[in-house]
């Protein structure tokens, strides 16, 4: 069984990241100008210099696909 997107729920295949939040693999587009799926975000992290990954659920962007939202977010 092929493994999934934790965010979208469809199976992973293109770029994939691991959030350093939830440490759950999800889609995330390798280059701009890429039709992927992107269902987070990377940025640098300046006290390190490293890439730091996150899921949109963890950036407080969107929920994960089939889960009911939050108190307070679309109720």
């Amino acid at each position: 069984m092929q493994p999934s997107c934790h965010v979208c729920r469809t199976p992973l295949s293109g770029g994939t990241a691991t959030c350093h939040v939830c440490e759950r693999t999800f889609h995330l587009r390798q280059r701009e100008d890429s039709d992927d799926r992107d269902c987070g975000e990377v940025w640098i992290n300046e006290q390190f210099l490293a890439l730091e990954y996150a899921c949109n659920p963890c950036l407080g962007k969107t929920t994960v696909a089939g889960d009911e939202p939050g108190v307070g977010k679309a109720h």
